[in-house]
């Protein structure tokens, strides 16, 4: 079974490139805005979230902060795509907790890099959890 992604960003040319990179390897599904894409997270539970972070009715650090709060999943991996992430913006962001940072204007192999790489420390971290349990 493939895994499944949640694209949020306001803007469709973003959400359809995005879309374009990734949709081969995993199930894609989108959201325009925060609040419509905390609804399909909690509809969907997709393995991993990408989100923009100017957005109108909620913007991406609400959506981040919103799904940190619901049980369902508040342990999907989120990455922020940002025109802002080369400068402070970006370490902010990994600092928030964010699982990785994509810079726009997007290029493939940094969204599917930074992608792959947020799966697997998802994995590590998951693989913690149930060697500690034992």
């Amino acid at each position: 079974m493939s895994r499944k992604i949640l694209l949020v960003d306001d803007d469709q040319n973003t959400l359809d490139l995005l879309e374009l990179f990734l949709y081969k390897d995993y199930d894609i599904i989108t959201a325009l805005n925060g609040f419509e894409g905390l609804t399909r997270a909690e509809n969907d539970l997709p393995d991993l979230i990408t989100t923009d972070i100017t957005m109108p009715v909620m913007d991406g650090i609400r959506f981040f902060n919103r799904i940190g709060r619901s049980e369902l999943i508040k342990r999907v991996p989120i990455i922020a795509v940002t025109s802002f992430a080369e400068n402070v913006t970006g370490k902010s962001l990994l600092n928030m907790g964010f699982s990785g940072v994509i810079p726009k204007p997007l290029e493939r192999e940094i969204v599917t890099g930074t992608i792959a790489a947020a799966f697997e420390s998802a994995g590590k971290k998951d693989a913690e959890k149930n060697i500690n349990k034992g």
